[in-house]
């Protein structure tokens, strides 16, 4: 893993007509849709909801009725590989070079850089389902499916039929027997695990692929000899090359292997493929149906779509693989979900559309960035059926060193045939199909059609140019790195959150700590949270102790914590807040203790808890009066106005048990009661309040009662409120592992571990909620951690910022963030974030929720005092992979209540790897990124964002100790010189933009200044 980030941001302004071609959204939403493709392979438009009367597909059709049906829609060729990974990419087999159902014709093995549908959505928060046949190959693109169940091979009822791969059978089966049904019952148990789940699900129906088999029921719908047997005719002039001898059909038994099929045969091959057909349609029902009585339709987007079109015996030939109107004509079915104010329903279209546009119509819809594609979103379409999109629809199909290409304008085709490595043409072919998709005659080089034909020539050939290199030319296509577009508006005062408040200013210090080990202050007085104030600590030392049995009576050794306090305030520390946990030991005084739980004494392995004492005390009345003359003591001693502005917390992390507590949590609930009654018994007015673990903690732990509990807090705000019990703050850890990814990820964060509690109906709203523990860490230790020290660090804080500032959690203790003279990682975000206290926080837009690459990029927001400029943070964070991975394209966007033309100057400082000293030394010493094993100085279990100290072994820490000097000490930002731009028209006001990148795992503060004069 490479530690040492080298690219440099490039900076630069852009005028508002220069922005990235990728159409910008907000942030995927809770109102973002679901989506479900039914991909089906070989369906021509031979439906009801088409005109086909004889075909019976009365589930498609109700689909169609609750959409918009599209009548000319185009695949980009005529063959299930690379027209599956033309619709996953957005992408014409042009574009890629991929033109085969072989290993060269698939998508990761040849294009390995280009953004897939899946890919994109699984980056933004979707679950991507592939069930059945989605890609033509089982494996490609597999790794961005959430769940991939792959396409089954063909099954037959009827014994012989297997051995022979016959082509077609009705067998007395249940629909499950055959692979479709098994798909529509895979699609029906996956729907029923995503109902919480934002999810983009590919149905791959099978049928009416070869072999035609379907239940006999479906067959029964039908009576072979109503079917008339198309003319085998070929059209006119047509070019020796553009049909096949559908050798794809030759293969399956009871098919002669060269010559014509009979007209028996085809009447039964055509009765085939519309029971198959109908048998799909069943399966569509089936899913529909699931989809309505799960609740999941309202919020759901259902597309019908094909691979590309088919031909039944028309021109004496049959399957695909041609550029005709047959094989690349495909039915188009889009129905929003329910809940789309504006859903148009029950419409048809004849606007000429592709499947290349499919991946954007769906980004759109789900509010994502698109990359870079050849395909264009027909959601506006979907939303207007009567307007129309796009000029032609061209197709492509190779034969050999001859390249056929095609266009359509929806009435006449025009297909050009070419030396593929030359461009030359050989041949050209103009069929009128304003009639009939069947060709009759190739009217091309006819002087009555002259102008259509140039026109058609035009199209194609600006589309396929003839000085283009050869179609087999190897291409290497990249356009996963899709500009973030982070967008605030300060002209509109209700996207004001509020100011942006201190809320990193408070340091954690134990019994242990030294008033001497000063955090990162910004100038300011640091202020401390002292935990054990009391005594109860673990090594049973009781010279702490603040409560005392000498042999006779209980006695008060106050002077023990006086001591204490005195030294934080020497040593010039502001008291922030005093923690009641550990009790005394002398309140264990009387306990008996036992080996198994009875549910009346207490257990002996619980006696000295990991941080020493966790048991409640053996008298609340005695407690009660130990509490009020300690608070009284603290009145005399330092003044009632002093004290009035400390806090008193009850207990430290409770429900970790049996650490900090091992009683019960109705016992803690009456401990904090008694406890809090005390002190408002001296001090009515003084804060108080208490600190748990997270809502979603969840504790093994088995008691002296014999049970176990989970989180405590959800239960404490409604036990407070129906006791009146007061509280005026609330607190949780927040213990983040790098190696737990959704421990990382701050949406679910707050949804799991925060919104339970300040959500609450019985939550006080007056009462601040706070995090009172905090480190960002590889793991945990016995009454430790080992932390993150590289710039991961940094951009996770920031990230972090975002959640507090957005939802108002009021304050983050924390531990140490000085070493050795220099800030940590996360200490210098705070440097950044410092200079912001007090500006005017705004809502802000990003165009993804996570990038191609899962990063999550975004920022926080701030106009500063007095309007005199702008100050924004960003960051570029991966909760997934903690590898380097390519910088990411930014665009920032504030719109502002200036003229355009105002004129400003900004700057920015970066931090990542080159400005974090652990980082540099890493990368200045290779030793220490290699094994013990492999002769280097780094530990086995080492995480690679772990600090030197325990990262290396003694080698390594010595090597490092002897060059820490070298690398200086961290204390201040680095700016880069001041870039002068003005604002661009956008409305009535205008806008700041500033184009950058930003690299893996790094913060950047912007700077933006007002220039006092107007251009």
């Amino acid at each position: 893993m490479k530690l040492l980030f080298k690219y440099i941001v490039a900076l630069t302004l852009v005028p508002l007509g220069m922005l990235f071609s990728a159409m910008t959204y907000a942030s995927q939403s809770d109102k973002s849709p679901n989506i479900l493709v039914f991909l089906v392979d070989d369906l021509r438009p031979d439906l009801g909801i088409y005109d086909q009367a004889q075909v019976r597909t009365p589930n498609i059709d109700q689909l169609a009725n609750e959409g918009v049906k599209f009548t000319h829609a185009y695949a980009q060729q005529a063959i299930c590989g690379p027209s599956r990974v033309s619709i996953m990419t957005g992408l014409r087999p042009e574009t890629t070079g991929l033109y085969t159902i072989r290993q060269d014709g698939r998508l990761r093995p040849n294009q390995p850089n280009v953004m897939s549908m899946p890919q994109l959505f699984k980056a933004n928060g979707y679950k991507t389902v592939s069930i059945g046949k989605v890609y033509h190959s089982t494996t490609d693109d597999a790794e961005n499916w959430s769940t991939h169940i792959k396409k089954l091979d063909n099954f037959y009822a009827i014994d012989g039929n297997k051995e022979k791969r016959f082509a077609y059978e009705a067998g007395e089966v249940d629909d499950d027997f055959y692979k479709d049904g098994k798909v529509a019952s895979d699609a029906i148990d996956t729907l029923k695990g995503l109902k919480d789940d934002k999810f983009l699900m590919f149905v791959g129906l099978s049928k009416p692929h070869l072999p035609f088999n379907a239940p006999k029921r479906y067959w029964d719908l039908y009576n072979s000899n109503e079917f008339a047997v198309p003319s085998r005719n070929k059209p006119e002039n047509m070019y020796r090359l553009a049909l096949t001898n559908w050798g794809e059909l030759r293969m399956y038994g009871g098919i002669p292997k060269e010559g014509n099929v009979d007209d028996e045969l085809t009447k039964k091959l055509i009765h085939g493929y519309y029971a198959s057909v109908s048998y799909m349609d069943a399966q569509v029902g089936r899913v529909m149906q699931a989809l309505e009585e799960m609740d999941l339709r309202e919020n759901t987007m259902v597309v019908l779509m094909s691979d590309h079109g088919y031909k039944l015996g028309e021109y004496g030939a049959w399957n695909k693989h041609t550029n005709m109107e047959l094989d690349t004509r495909v039915p188009l079915i889009i129905s929003r979900e329910f809940s789309h104010t504006t859903r148009v329903a029950n419409k048809t279209s004849d606007a000429l559309v592709e499947n290349i546009d499919i991946f954007p119509t769906l980004s759109e819809a789900a509010g994502l960035t698109m990359p870079e594609v050849d395909g264009e979103s027909i959601l506006s379409v979907v939303d207007n059926p009567n307007h129309s999109f796009k000029p032609a629809a061209y197709s492509l199909f190779n034969r050999g060193k001859i390249m056929g290409v095609t266009v359509t304008d929806g009435q006449w085709r025009y297909t050009q045939w070419r030396d593929a490595a030359t461009q030359e043409i050989k041949f050209t072919e103009l069929y009128d199909h304003t009639a009939s998709d069947v060709a009759r005659v190739n009217e091309s080089g006819k002087p009555a059609l002259q102008k259509i034909e140039a026109k058609l020539r035009e199209l194609l050939q600006a589309k396929f140019p003839l000085n283009a290199p050869s179609f087999y030319q190897k291409r290497n296509v990249n356009n996963t790195n899709i500009p973030v577009t982070l967008a605030a508006d300060f002209t509109d005062n209700l996207s004001q959150i509020g100011e942006v408040y201190d809320f990193f200013d408070v340091a954690v210090r134990t019994e242990r700590g030294s008033p001497n080990s000063k955090p990162a202050t910004f100038g300011r007085k640091p202020k401390v949270n002292t935990v054990r104030m009391l005594g109860g600590w673990f090594n049973q030392d009781l010279s702490g102790d603040t409560y005392l049995w000498d042999g006779e009576k209980y006695t008060y050794n106050f002077e023990a914590a006086f001591a204490k306090l005195d030294s934080w305030l020497d040593g010039d520390w502001d008291i922030f807040q005093i923690v009641l946990d550990n009790p005394p030991w002398a309140f264990q005084r009387g306990y008996k203790f036992v080996k198994e739980p009875d549910g009346e004494h207490y257990l002996l392995k619980d006696k000295v808890g990991v941080y020493g004492n966790g048991l409640p005390p053996n008298d609340a009345t005695a407690w009660n009066s130990y509490i009020r003359a300690f608070i009284t003591k603290l009145v005399e001693r330092y003044g009632k106005e002093r004290v009035l502005n400390w806090r008193f917390r009850v207990g430290s992390e409770i429900d970790t048990r049996p650490q900090h507590w091992a009683a019960t949590r109705e016992e803690f609930f009456e401990h904090y009661r008694n406890t809090v009654a005390a002190i408002k018994s001296v001090l009515p007015s003084v804060k108080v309040g208490a600190h748990f673990r997270e809502a979603s903690h969840e504790s093994q732990y088995v008691d002296y009662t014999g049970n176990t509990e989970k989180a405590y807090a959800p239960h404490f705000v409604t036990w407070a409120k129906e006791n009146n019990v007061p509280y005026d703050f609330l607190a949780i850890s927040y213990y983040p592992h790098i190696t737990h990814p959704h421990e990382m990820d701050m949406d679910k964060v707050y949804a799991s571990q925060i919104a339970p509690i300040v959500g609450h109906p019985d939550y006080n709203p007056a009462a601040s909620f706070e995090i009172h523990e905090y480190k960002f860490i590889v793991k945990m230790k016995r009454a430790g951690f080992v932390s993150v020290a590289t710039s991961h660090n940094s951009a996770f804080f920031a990230m972090l910022a975002k959640m507090m500032l957005t939802h108002n959690i009021k304050e983050v203790f924390q531990w140490g963030n000085v070493q050795e003279g220099s800030y940590s990682p996360e200490a210098m975000t705070q440097l950044a974030l410092f200079s912001m206290v007090g500006n005017t926080l705004y809502e802000n837009t990003s165009s993804v929720s996570k990038t191609p690459f899962g990063n999550t990029v975004n920022g926080i927001f701030t106009k500063r005092e007095s309007d005199e400029g702008i100050d924004v943070l960003v960051f570029n964070f991966n909760n997934e992979n903690m590898d380097t991975l390519m910088p990411e394209l930014l665009q920032l966007r504030v719109h502002v209540d200036k003229p355009a033309g105002t004129r400003f100057q900004y700057r920015v400082a970066q931090i990542d790897g080159e400005t974090n000293i652990e980082q540099q030394f890493l990368n200045d010493f290779p030793k220490a990124m290699l094994m013990e094993s492999e002769g280097g100085w780094r530990k086995a279990d080492a995480h690679p964002t772990a600090s030197v100290r325990d990262a290396l072994n003694e080698t390594g820490q010595n090597i490092f100790r002897e060059q820490r000097a070298k690398y200086g000490n961290l204390t201040s930002l680095k700016w880069n010189d001041w870039i002068q731009g003005t604002t661009k028209e956008s409305g009535e006001a205008s806008t700041v933009s500033i184009k950058a990148s930003i690299p893996s795992f790094s913060v950047q503060k912007y700077e933006v200044r007002w220039v006092s004069e107007e251009i």
